[in-house]
């Protein structure tokens, strides 16, 4: 039974230390998984959520402005000298008379009530405004999300990027390689010169650097990716995906459905909703500071005096009482007519800005659709030419063979192949990031 146990432990603590060490080996990734990744791990998100919370005791504390407010109090107090009261009487009744008024010790504890009856609004709106924030704060993650997102995609893509161009270049050289390898062959068979050797060896040297190049570019699209993941940079990624041509549903909208859609869903446009809102509640607040307000207040208490210290409960007596305060403003200098202007103003401005919003949002969906439509012409350009490039590049080989052609038109060759390719990863990375953007623009990440 004790070995099963021992068993048990640690089984379960190989398992912990490998489900914590993920991040610190090897992880094998996809979008999907990368944004899950961001989504749990970024501290954008994180502080976001953070500020979920706090709204939410923000609305709890407002909440409690509308309910009683209930408190004990107790005090003790000593007279180091009774305070004398002088009475006028008549001289038949003995004339001015003095006497002490009170005890030395004087003990006082009981329980206070407090409930605002009526504040012209302010209160209520107060706690209106508090659940109004929440909203924000929930749109406001959800913005952030998005960008993150949007981010995350730019620089996966990115990455996948930067593999590709290190395939290119691998590619590249090994062509150059092979290349170079026929020519030795043919200047040994005495069909090509010393020149074309050297053009040959040049070239692969030129190709050299170029792979060491995109081997940096690589490592430092990694570690962008895993800053954006929040992950260790000490991660060894297996990507299970390379940049390839999807085509999206979005390509197939009108521009106006997708200014339609944007105009539904983005958050920014619920923010500014809700800020309105709060710029409305602001108004009645203000027209409140100059009403009456009304508060409702009971006490119930004991108290005990004596000379000495020596109490006991028949030295205590009960008292209760109820107030109605009534209060009127009646002069601020000015300063609540100051914030009711304020509050009209700002209505105006919360106005402005939807509109400006409004215009930026839509310019921004404008800019991803055509960019997008843009990128997928590229990547059909590019694929047909890197055919014409492969082409040309195996008839410059047969002829340069056959003696019909030099070894720079090889080169050449191999270059524009080598180019064209550049070019269409290029493009596939452009249409992958447009069409992200374009995601985000319409909140559909």
């Amino acid at each position: 039974m004790l070995n099963r146990k021992i068993i048990i432990l640690v089984t379960a603590i190989l398992l912990m230390s490998q489900s914590g060490s993920i991040y610190a080996e090897t992880l094998n990734l996809d979008l999907e998984t990368a944004k899950r990744i961001a989504l749990e791990n970024n501290p954008t998100i994180k502080i976001a959520r953070e500020g979920i919370k706090n709204s939410r005791a923000m609305v709890t504390e407002a909440r409690a402005n509308l309910m009683p407010v209930i408190s004990g109090f107790s005090s003790f107090q000593h007279a180091w000298e009774l305070p004398t009261m002088v009475l006028n009487l008549p001289p038949e009744m003995g004339g001015q008379r003095k006497f002490q008024m009170g005890t030395e010790n004087n003990i006082v504890y009981g329980i206070n009530v407090s409930q605002p009856l009526f504040s012209g609004g302010a209160i209520w709106n107060g706690f209106q405004m508090s659940r109004i924030g929440r909203n924000i704060a929930e749109a406001q993650l959800k913005s952030t999300e998005q960008k993150l997102l949007s981010d995350v995609t730019e620089v996966y893509y990115g990455v996948l990027f930067a593999n590709s161009a290190l395939d290119v270049a691998l590619e590249a050289l090994e062509s150059s390689e092979k290349n170079l390898e026929q020519v030795n062959k043919f200047f040994n068979a005495g069909k090509s010169s010393r020149f074309d050797v050297l053009r040959a060896e040049v070239q692969v040297a030129n190709f050299k650097p170029v792979v060491v190049s995109s081997k940096n570019g690589l490592r430092l699209a990694e570690s962008n990716l895993s800053l954006v993941l929040g992950i260790s940079d000490s991660v060894n990624y297996v990507f299970k995906e390379k940049l390839k041509f999807t085509e999206s549903d979005l390509s197939h909208k009108s521009l106006d459905e997708l200014l339609g859609i944007a105009l539904q869903n983005r958050p920014e446009l619920l923010i500014m909703q809700e800020q309105k809102l709060i710029a409305r509640k602001q108004l009645t607040i203000a027209r409140a500071a100059s009403m009456p307000s009304v508060i409702f207040g009971t006490s119930y208490q004991y108290q005990g005096m004596r000379d000495n210290l020596d109490f006991t409960h028949d030295d205590f007596y009960k008292s209760f009482n109820s107030t109605l305060t009534l209060s009127i403003p009646l002069f601020s200098g000015l300063k609540n007519s100051s914030k009711l202007q304020q509050a009209k103003i700002a209505i105006k401005e919360t106005s402005h800005q939807e509109e400006s919003l409004i215009n930026v949002i839509k310019l921004e969906v404008k800019s991803a659709y055509f960019i997008m439509k843009e990128a997928e012409e590229k990547v059909e350009t590019q694929k047909k030419t890197i055919e014409l490039a492969t082409e040309a590049l195996r008839l410059a080989n047969l002829m340069y063979s056959e003696g019909a052609s030099t070894q720079l038109d090889v080169l050449n060759a191999n270059l524009a192949l080598n180019q064209a390719k550049m070019n269409y990863q290029q493009s596939l990375f452009e249409y992958n990031v447009a069409l992200a953007n374009l995601k985000k623009a319409i909140n559909q990440l």
